[in-house]
């Protein structure tokens, strides 16, 4: 097994290691997989809500124009007696009352008149009008009516009538059963002339969202109804409901006559809801000014209940939607009979980790031995493969599956072995590149590995900028030193240098001896050549004045270090043959730089930079030097010396502007100025040599 090769394997290990610990997380973390499942369960359920079926249901709803037209909530109780007896008469199959009425009416006469001042006789003749909540129930006592009752923390005064009778095959269910604690019920005489009584219990998760509806509940230790099984119940005229349980008790289950409910482990269905459906609704008032249709109620399972937003009675949808909280039973009622419950198979946590396990190992083979692009499309068609299985399972077979927990862990898996292997290459470019920056650029190394084409002998044109330096008195200086010192003296004041240039982005062209040259905006091309050719000859100068103090401190007579810095067009690229190639800049700029870097001995400068790299430097600060002809040259090159930002030389500047007016006061001021100024006593010396004007001719480099 080869280097590379052991890499992959360590990275596969430690992917697959990674994969093994995101499984046991969510096998022991039931938080986390409860939110991926609920996450998978609600996208299935909004990408393709149920279809809407005809089916018997009904609700009646107190909407905001039923108050509008029959006064605030809560209804006078004759009023509700008479819905009651409408919906009865029009043929409804059961009337559930999605509403608790455990409190006497209002506004029953003896009530209204308790607190007025009346006589004995208008007493007794109040006292004898019908009581409206004995109306009610004697409404009620008709039949087919389902009262509801809502949990408490507290025991109730009033005693929860049954009227289910609960028929068991397996071991009782109720230590399974979610427990109200208490309960709320409505009043004595309604429960009693009911036919039905049933919990509007819902059971929201941590995210108040209604996946489930309880059909069975705990109440003070005793087994009850949801309000939508017990109003499917009354209309099918059962009095038995039959419930089958595991041999833990779980909840299997539930049958109301030849009708099966399947359910989970607590006695919960799992809905699946339909889009919002108006036509699901009747307004109440329409009920009760005779206007609604009689076969829209006739043969129906009718819930009465509210969606006036004033009475707070709102759940939120697996889809998004906030919808009253009687459309939970009606639709609960709707999906028993349809049969089209959702249902969450025994054997899918199970089947789900062996595809987690077998996704993930595929994914983390893919990211060890695959090139990144071939590994991307396995996990693209692998995760497509377990997100279209759930789909089929979920709309073919109304099951459950959840691809999301295969998913993420074999994501996580291919994340940690792409990553390792990532960070291996890296570390296999940076050891190629540290071994190969021993002897050229940094860049020129990144520039190569990012592009191996460039790698061909071949050239093209670009505008770069050079740098050339050269330390003066270094070929006396070798006459004169001992040669291990001297290479360790000269080690050092090179590797400065370089790493001066290195963090300016510049790239080593060559190194001759004491000589080093820097090129800009090759290989790679960058618009501020000029800005950094500039500021790196100001850094090596400063390095190089530094280094040679302290070299002089130790008794090596080092010279000072003369740059020039020009910018032109040239022709860069590889050049050699088949067996050596060099990476090279070849044109007359190199030249000039070389020429400006020689001159400051004449200038009595250490830096020269060509008007051509000025040009490309918007923050550049310093003076003018001349107009210089190079030796061997016709055309003069307007050059400058860099200077400092708070280095402003005012009486240089005039003592030019007059030179290169003719002026011949220059020379005075120039003299003034030639005693600490050896670029003044350069001009001052031409000066008085008969020369004028800034135009200078070099005789010698």
């Amino acid at each position: 097994m080869n280097r590379r090769q052991k890499a992959r394997f360590h990275a596969a290990m430690a992917g697959t290691v990674v994969l093994l610990a995101a499984i046991l997380a969510l096998l022991t973390l039931p938080q986390w997989r409860q939110r991926l499942d609920n996450l998978a369960f609600d996208t299935l359920q909004t990408l393709w809500p149920r279809p809407y079926l005809p089916v018997p249901v009904r609700i009646v709803d107190i909407d905001e124009e039923s108050l509008a037209r029959l006064g605030q909530w809560p209804w006078p109780r004759h009023l509700m007696a008479e819905l009651v007896a409408r919906l009865r008469d029009m043929g409804a199959a059961s009337v559930a009352l999605d509403v608790i009425l455990a409190e006497p009416d209002r506004t029953a006469p003896t009530r209204v008149s308790a607190d007025w001042n009346l006589s004995a006789a208008t007493r007794q003749a109040l006292a004898a009008l019908p009581d409206p909540d004995q109306v009610l129930a004697d409404t009620i006592a008709g039949g087919w009516v389902v009262t509801a009752f809502a949990a408490s923390h507290q025991p109730s005064p009033q005693a929860l009538e049954a009227k289910a009778r609960f028929v068991q095959s397996g071991p009782s269910p109720l230590l399974a059963l979610p427990d109200l604690g208490h309960a709320v019920p409505s009043l004595p005489a309604l429960q009693q002339a009911a036919a039905g009584n049933g919990a509007v219990a819902f059971t929201a998760d941590g995210d108040g969202i209604i996946r489930r509806v309880p059909l069975l509940v705990r109440v003070d230790d005793q087994m009850q109804p949801s309000l939508s099984l017990e109003a499917l119940r009354v209309a099918l005229g059962k009095k038995n409901v039959l419930i089958k349980t595991a041999e833990t008790g779980a909840v299997t289950e539930i049958a109301i006559g030849t009708l099966r409910v399947p359910v989970d482990a607590q006695g919960a269905a799992r809905l699946y809801y339909t889009a919002p459906r108006p036509d699901r609704f009747v307004p109440a008032w329409k009920i009760l000014d005779g206007s609604a249709a009689k076969d829209g109620i006739a043969g129906h399972v009718v819930f009465v209940g509210a969606s006036a937003k004033g009475l707070l009675d709102v759940r939120l949808t697996p889809g998004g939607d906030i919808v009253p909280g009687v459309v939970m039973h009606a639709e609960a009622a709707e999906s028993m009979q349809l049969g089209s419950l959702l249902q969450r198979p025994d054997w899918a946590e199970g089947i789900e980790t062996l595809l987690a396990l077998a996704a993930g190992l595929v994914l983390v083979a893919a990211a060890a031995g695959m090139p990144p692009l071939a590994a991307g499309s396995v996990v693209l068609a692998t995760l497509v493969v377990l997100a279209t299985c759930s789909v089929l399972l979920f709309l073919e077979g109304r099951l459950l599956t959840d691809p999301l927990p295969a998913m993420a862990s074999a994501l996580i898996g291919f994340s940690v072995t792409a990553l390792i292997r990532h960070r291996q290459d890296q570390s296999e470019r940076a050891f190629i590149k540290g071994a190969f920056a021993r002897y050229i650029s940094p860049n020129l190394v990144s520039h190569l590995i990012d592009n191996p084409d460039s790698l061909a002998v071949g050239g093209q044109r670009r505008e770069c900028s050079f740098v050339m330096t050269d330390l003066a008195g270094f070929t006396s200086l070798v006459e004169k030193s001992d040669p291990a010192t001297l290479i360790e003296v000269l080690n050092g004041y090179i590797d400065g240098m370089v790493r001066v240039a290195f963090r300016h982005q510049g790239t080593l062209d060559r190194i001759v001896g004491d000589a080093v040259a820097v090129m800009f905006s090759a290989p790679v091309e960058q618009p501020d050549h000029a800005a950094r050719a500039v500021a790196c000859a100001l850094d090596m100068d400063r390095f190089s004045q530094d280094y040679i103090a302290k070299m002089r401190e130790k008794g090596h007579a080092l010279g000072l270090t003369r740059i020039g810095v020009n910018t032109g067009t040239v022709t860069i690229g590889n050049i050699g043959g088949g067996s050596i190639s060099d990476y090279r800049a070849l044109g007359d700029a190199v030249n000039a730089a070389a020429r400006l870097e020689t001159v400051n001995r004449h200038l009595g400068t250490r830096i020269c930079v060509a008007a051509s790299t000025v040009a490309g430097c918007p923050d550049f600060h310093g003076r003018p030097v001349g107009e210089l002809v190079l030796k061997g040259k016709t055309e003069a090159i307007l050059t400058y010396e860099p200077l400092p930002p708070d280095d402003e030389r005012p009486a240089y500047l005039a003592a030019y502007e007059k030179m290169a007016a003719g002026n011949p006061a220059a020379i005075e001021d120039f003299a003034a100025l030639a005693p600490t100024d050896p670029l003044a006593a350069f001009h001052l010396k031409r000066l008085q040599a008969g020369e004028s004007g800034t135009r200078v001719v070099l005789s010698e480099k």
